[in-house]
């Protein structure tokens, strides 16, 4: 899917591609919405600091969330690439840049585009509800993240919250909803089970 948007054809408008790069890069590594992606200013990240800050948005919170390095380095690279596109350097500006559109793509026109990349990779037929939503790429995030907490030997219960804050969730529940049982998060689930609970109900259990 990103190789795809890296190669988007856009001959109009030249820094397209790699804002819908940088543009699902967020919204699967730091779980953002279509809103958020699209009210982010340039103000908002902060590459000496190694964060961004979503200001506002549902439920009224702002949250500075701390992102990786590898998404850093990305967004350094579209920041450059925004400048020299000829994009403001107002930080109050739209991160997700644009020459029309008041300087800035809405939440519809995000959704539009990432779904016209998810059709152009094959995850989505040529026109339809059917497959992925762009919402989806957030709950990809979520279920991803508690994988690498079951395969790191780290009890996701006792990292739920943090997730739950991070997501910008008013309460655990809402966070829990976004988790889809897949064949990996149930093995592993079983396998913490079979190490861990298994023993302690004195008893040999084959999962």
């Amino acid at each position: 899917m990103l190789d795809t948007a890296r190669t988007y054809p856009s001959p109009d408008a030249p820094l397209r591609p790699l804002t819908l790069y940088t543009m699902i890069m967020l919204a699967y590594c730091a779980g953002l919405r279509r809103s958020e992606l699209a009210w982010l200013d340039l103000g908002d990240v902060d590459l000496q600091a190694g964060t961004i800050t979503i200001r506002e948005t549902k439920f009224y919170k702002t949250r500075i969330l701390p992102l990786s390095n590898s998404v850093l380095v990305e967004l350094h690279a579209y920041i450059d690439a925004r400048r020299r596109a000829g994009a403001s350097q107002d930080l109050q500006s739209g991160l997700f840049w644009h020459a029309h559109f008041n300087g800035r793509y809405s939440p519809e026109a995000v959704t539009t585009m990432i779904t016209n990349v998810m059709r152009r990779a094959g995850l989505k037929p040529a026109s339809g509800r059917t497959g992925p939503r762009v919402h989806d790429l957030r709950h990809s995030m979520v279920v991803n993240r508690i994988l690498q907490w079951y395969r790191s030997g780290i009890n996701p219960q006792e990292k739920l919250h943090f997730l739950s804050t991070y997501m910008g969730h008013r309460d655990l529940h809402s966070t829990l909803v976004y988790i889809t049982v897949t064949q990996e998060l149930l093995q592993e689930a079983s396998e913490r089970f079979r190490a861990l609970g298994a023993p302690c109900l004195g008893m040999e259990v084959r999962l």
